[in-house]
């Protein structure tokens, strides 16, 4: 798949949302010793998956956040955490 059309089927999401879940989901897996490869294993998904949710290109559903909490061994909400205020994201808001 050419550059253009991939960056066109999987755009970066600009939701304040998925840029945090994007960079505390990179930022946990990798305090655990995780690579991508491993952390899909334990999900029983494609890497590129993870690859795209890093990315900001995919949002996962509730059942893989979930998961992935589970696996990393966090709260749901730590993947939401700002870490620059030190807030969550509730209801579409940081508060």
């Amino acid at each position: 798949m050419s550059g253009n059309r991939f960056r066109d089927r999987f755009r970066q999401k600009d939701a304040l949302a998925a840029q945090l879940l994007a960079v505390n989901l990179k930022r946990i897996r990798q305090n655990r010793g995780l690579t991508q490869d491993q952390l899909a294993a334990d999900l029983d998904i494609e890497q590129s998956a993870i690859s795209l949710i890093e990315n900001a290109r995919a949002n996962p559903g509730l059942l893989l956040l979930d998961a992935m909490a589970k696996v990393l061994e966090c709260h749901v909400r730590d993947l939401f955490e700002d870490a620059d205020s030190k807030t969550v994201i509730r209801g579409g808001r940081s508060k």
